[in-house]
This record gives C-alpha cells, sequence and structure tokens, in this order.
C-alpha cells in the first residue's frame, strides 16, 4: 500500500497538532516526577524531625542490679514490675562462686 499525495497533506496538516500533544504529554509526565520528589523529599524531611521509639528499648529499661546487691529504678520515669526470683532455687553444686581480686584494676602494664 503506497502513500498517496492526498495522505500526505493530511499528515503536514496535523503535524502541529501532534507536536503539541506530545510536548503536553512530556510536561505532565514531568510535572508528576518533579510532584513525587516533592512529596519524598517533604517524607524525609518529617521523618528527620520526628522522634521514634527505639526497637527493643523495653528490655533495656530493667533493673539495674550493683555489684552490692542493691537495685536501681530506670531512670525515665517508667515503673516496672519487679520480678521476684528465688534465691535458693539452684542446687549449692550449681551456684557460681564469685573470685575477686583486690588489685584487680589497680596495675595498667603501659609496655605495649
Amino acid at each position: 500500500m503506497a502513500i498517496q499525495p492526498i495522505d500526505l497533506q493530511t499528515l503536514y496538516s496535523q503535524l502541529d497538532k501532534i507536536g503539541k500533544t506530545q510536548i503536553q504529554q512530556q510536561q505532565a509526565a514531568q510535572a508528576a516526577r518533579e510532584a513525587e520528589q516533592a512529596a519524598n523529599r517533604q517524607d524525609a524531611e518529617q521523618k528527620m524531625k520526628t522522634v521514634r521509639e527505639a526497637d527493643g528499648g523495653d528490655a533495656r529499661t530493667g533493673v539495674v542490679h550493683d555489684r552490692d546487691g542493691s537495685t536501681e529504678e530506670p531512670s525515665d520515669g517508667r515503673k516496672e514490675k519487679k520480678k521476684e526470683e528465688p534465691k535458693e532455687a539452684l542446687p549449692e553444686d550449681e551456684k557460681k562462686e564469685i573470685i575477686k581480686d583486690p588489685a584487680l584494676g589497680k596495675h595498667i602494664d603501659i609496655s605495649g
């Protein structure tokens, strides 16, 4: 099927409309990309400004046991229930013996 002169005449008269339509489509796609980037940028700024709770935060805010056996409550204002463990639950042979050295931490080796 060959191209007839009348087809070319119609084609040439419609080229300006086709060009305008293509330009509008390209501009719409570019505007959509810019809007999406602006939304992503605003989301990132919002995430940077907000304070989020750390993952696993509840596991680290328990009662602190000192060496002398005293306990200290969490300092963040929340109170947790104390879990009372029976102190004599382990048999005598399974208890670990704690050995303390009075000179531990007093001598520093700087010889390299």
